[in-house]
């Protein structure tokens, strides 16, 4: 039996590429929904505690405008996804 190489993409048509992971609808909204309000909050919140997360987050790398835009991108796919699935049924 062969193992697949989780580093290959899958190569089926109209499939998401591999590894796959399967998550409801519910977990991926509210995901979404936490990634949105860390990004408003990491915008204009007190810049003492958003810095401090934004380190934290970045490992040092980025400052809390930069994790915000971050946050940002990764609700922004996640809602993609979620409509990209609403589309196949």
């Amino acid at each position: 039996m062969n193992t697949p190489d989780p580093t290959q993409p899958a190569s089926l048509p109209g499939l998401p590429p591999s590894p796959w992971v399967l998550i409801d609808r519910t977990t991926l909204e509210q995901t979404s929904t936490v990634l949105d309000l860390l990004e408003q909050w990491l915008a204009g919140g007190d810049p003492g505690p958003t810095e401090a997360c934004a380190r934290a987050c970045s490992g040092g790398q980025s400052d809390a405008f930069e994790v915000a835009a971050w946050a940002g991108t990764l609700s922004a796919q996640l809602q993609q996804r979620i409509e990209a699935a609403d589309s196949w049924s």
